[in-house]
């Protein structure tokens, strides 16, 4: 039975007496009245008064009416299946997917007690929405399973229900995500897992990962390092081939080891001509093998033109040459020339400069400390030679530059007027907001990180007070003045970089450089960010991809079967400052099919988009950037949707997993031939959800207008009357 209250603002006892005495006056106004009227008008009059005036009182004490009844809430189990592509493998025991679908076909879940509600959730990689009967068809392809994020997002759509226990179908190969057995402890509900498949290890032959280069150039030798795992082939003599299309580049012959360790094969292979390439690692599909899915590993390599060759020109030997020598040279893919000079123009080992009227082959000039005060002209019209064939500049500056000769080379500085001079200082380096995604800088995938890495070198020198920038150039780090109080706050600009058509420059306005090697190594750091820099500068330099208007790029070369591509793209005008509002279209295409996709502006000249789920196989895409018609530029690429799938690195039934998150979770595991038990699990306490109901019964408009009524009423009928 609900249970009724009136809440007033006084007293109740009050309102009772008030609403008595409202009564009483009434029947004591009609006890007589004149002229004398019959007795049933005079009861009706009284009873429009004693309404009205009992309407009045209830006005002022504000009743509320409150009902309060309990509603018992139905328990509900959240039942979670998984359609990852490892539940479609037929094992040496179980066809699982088949399993899977007699198990959700039994009484247990197509017909289960009224004393609770089941809902089931499809998942692998992500959660699907839930529905309230086992699915009639399963597709077992999902790209990867991540239980722990299936069983948060089963807890947070099921927050506002009576969410009482959790069945969960599945192999227990989770392979992507948190471990899911912490979160199991603390999960509050129990967990009860049935295993689908045989936990023994499946006879297998996989390349469980590999290790090459990203980039790597023309008629250099390019390392291929693939790690095998087997288990159930031990001693089994397999070739591990290497191809580039239908050309096989190296291929070895091993004997497998022991089951479930990393075999270790070193393939190689030299690239002969430029451009980004698709190459393949296979293994043949022996007899019995449970599937050849993980038998092949695709991946790119950027390939460009043989070494890079470095013009190195420098004032004087100094620790900074002595680190950027040994650091350049140290990059196989980097050959240096370099000039030291001694004084009045001479440098050391008896050797000048190329003529001005001699080709340079160098791909980029290195200044360091240079020119000094006794630089030649000569030597400088020789520069400005290299420099005006499109040869792009790296300037580190030093503590002797003469910024008077350094001026003469203006036309490819990034400065707009000559550098000031001031004294020596010592300075912190900061990365600035639009240096943090600039290639020079990145020594991670992660920005946080590169950022904070840059934040644990030690300081450097400067003696520059003041650098104005041109039009084209931009700051990429400055002084970190919260720890160099003594620096010039117009001296900001550290690290800057200039492109301006074709033309690229990189000005360093430090020195000191070498104590981000030496100092961060005494201290039992790493020196990575120091080596890092000087071959993210020269690689940009050199790159003419940088100089584009318009660069569209997949944010990488090989994705999963199943996983999301995503598009970015930079859009610059002619002088390099960002588009905004720029349509931007791309087209993706296979051998089949055409894909469509027209990327959303994120700001400062940046689009992004992405395509759902595409088939694997070789994809090429290409994109246009427009603003009101008029096509700013174009840009192509390619890219790979390899069949590999995280679902196949361990084809075993994970029993160990499946038992601990039971057991973390006060639950059980079962299997489909002895999960009877699990009805008699399945009981729990009546719960009652308490709702409250409450009316403000004076703060009605239907109340105020039968008030006024009952008056009019009885006005009414005393004039007709005639009554006093």
């Amino acid at each position: 039975m609900p249970e009724i209250r009136i809440i007033t603002t006084g007293s109740l006892a009050f309102l009772v007496l008030l609403l008595i005495s409202a009564i009483a006056f009434s029947y004591y106004v009609y006890r007589r009245t004149v002229p004398p009227v019959s007795n049933r008008l005079r009861f009706l009059l009284m009873t429009l008064r004693a309404i009205s005036a009992a309407l009045v009182v209830l006005l002022l004490f504000e009743p509320i009416l409150s009902l309060t009844r309990k509603k018992e809430e139905k328990p509900v189990v959240a039942v979670l299946v998984d359609e990852s592509a490892s539940m479609g493998l037929v094992d040496q025991k179980v066809d699982r997917r088949q399993a899977l679908n007699t198990l959700l076909q039994t009484d247990m879940f197509r017909k289960p007690s009224n004393e609770f509600e089941m809902m089931f959730f499809p998942f692998s990689s992500k959660l699907d929405e839930g529905v309230p009967f086992p699915p009639d068809t399963l597709l077992p392809d999902g790209d990867g399973t991540d239980i722990r994020a299936a069983l948060n997002e089963a807890k947070k759509k099921l927050a506002e229900r009576y969410f009482s226990a959790l069945v969960l179908l599945s192999d227990g190969a989770n392979n992507l995500g948190e471990n899911p057995t912490r979160y199991a402890a603390e999960y509050g509900v129990p967990i009860y897992a049935i295993g689908i498949g045989d936990p023994s290890h499946q006879r297998d032959v996989l390349i469980s990962n590999f290790v090459t280069n990203e980039i790597a150039y023309a008629g250099a030798q390019i390392p291929v390092e693939v790690y095998i795992k087997n288990s159930g082939f031990s001693g089994a003599r397999i070739p591990v081939n290497l191809t580039q299309g239908n050309r096989t580049l190296d291929s070895k012959t091993v004997e497998l080891a022991g089951e479930g360790v990393d075999q270790k094969v070193r393939l190689q292979f030299i690239p002969q001509e430029e451009g980004l390439f698709k190459y393949e690692i296979k293994l043949p599909k022996l007899e019995g093998e449970l599937t050849d899915a993980n038998n092949t590993r695709s991946f790119y390599v950027k390939v460009l033109k043989s070494k890079l060759q470095i013009l190195i020109i420098t004032g004087s030997p100094s620790a900074d040459f002595n680190f950027l020598q040994r650091s350049l040279a140290a990059d196989q893919n980097i050959a240096v020339q370099t000039f030291v000079e001694k004084g009045r123009g001479q440098f050391y080992g008896s050797a000048d400069l190329p003529p001005a009227d001699e080709p340079s082959k160098a791909n980029a000039v290195l200044l360091l400390d240079y020119p000094r005060r006794t630089s030649t002209p000569d030597d400088l019209t020789k520069i400005k030679s290299v420099l005006a064939n499109g040869k792009p500049l790296f300037l580190i500056f030093g503590k002797n530059v003469d910024l008077d000769k350094l001026w003469q080379l203006r036309d490819f500085l990034p400065f707009s007027a000559k550098p000031v001079r001031g004294a020596e200082r010592v300075v912190y380096l900061s990365v600035l907001p639009q240096g943090i995604h600039h290639p020079l800088f990145r020594l991670s995938e992660d920005d946080i990180e590169s950022r904070e890495r840059w934040l644990e070198l030690p300081p450097v020198f400067s003696n520059i007070n003041y650098a104005a920038l041109n039009q084209t150039a931009i700051a990429l780090a400055g002084v970190d003045f919260s720890r160099s109080p003594n620096a010039p706050r117009q001296s900001q600009p550290l690290i800057v970089a200039q492109t301006s058509g074709q033309r690229k420059s990189v000005a360093v306005l430090a020195y000191g450089l070498w104590r981000w090697d030496l100092l961060m190594t005494g201290v039992g750091k790493s020196s990575e960010a120091y080596h890092r820099f000087l071959q993210n500068a020269i690689r940009w330099l050199v790159s003419q991809e940088d100089s584009k208007l318009v660069r569209i790029a997949a944010n990488k070369e090989i994705f999963r079967s199943g996983e999301e591509v995503k598009f970015n793209a930079q859009v610059y005008y002619e002088d390099f400052h960002p588009v905004d509002g720029a349509e931007v279209a791309v087209q993706v295409r296979d051998a089949n099919e055409t894909y469509d996709l027209s990327l959303k502006g994120i700001g400062d000249g940046r689009y992004e988009g992405s395509l759902e789920v595409l088939q694997g196989g070789d994809y090429e895409f290409s994109g246009t950037a427009h603003v009101q018609g008029r096509v700013l530029g174009r840009d192509d690429g390619k890219f790979s949707v390899e069949e590999f799938n995280l679902e196949y690195q361990d084809t075993r039934m994970n029993e160990e997993l499946l038992r601990r998150i039971a057991e973390e979770s006060s639950g059980a595991f079962f299997t489909p031939s002895d999960f009877g038990e699990l009805k008699e699990r399945l009981r729990f306490p009546q719960k009652y959800m308490v709702i409250k109901s409450e009316w403000e019964i004076w703060n009605k408009l239907q109340l105020l207008i039968m008030c006024i009524l009952l008056l009019s009423a009885e006005w009414l009928i005393r004039k007709r009357k005639g009554m006093l």
